[in-house]
C-alpha cells in the first residue's frame, strides 16, 4: 500500500511541475516585449558592449596598480 501512495505522490509532483512549466511558458510568450530574433539581437549586442566595457575597466585597473614585490621574480 505504501508503494502505491509513494507512486501517486511522485506522479502528482511530476504533474504539478509540468503544469507549472506550461503556465510559465504561456506567460512568457504573452508578456514577451519583442519577437525572438529581435530579442536575441538585443541580448547579443548588449553583452558585447558590456564585454568591451569590462575589458576596458580591467585594463584601467591594471594600469593604476604598479607592480609590487610579489610580482617581481625571486632574487636568490
Amino acid at each position: 500500500m505504501r508503494e502505491v501512495m509513494s507512486a501517486r505522490l511522485a506522479n502528482r509532483y511530476v504533474g504539478v511541475a509540468l503544469l507549472g512549466g506550461l503556465i510559465g511558458a504561456a506567460v512568457g510568450l504573452l508578456v514577451a516585449p519583442a519577437p525572438g530574433p529581435q530579442t536575441r539581437r538585443k541580448v547579443v549586442g548588449r553583452s558585447s558592449v558590456e564585454d568591451r566595457e569590462l575589458r576596458l575597466r580591467r585594463a584601467e585597473m591594471a594600469a593604476e596598480f604598479p607592480e609590487d614585490e610579489f610580482d617581481l621574480p625571486a632574487i636568490a
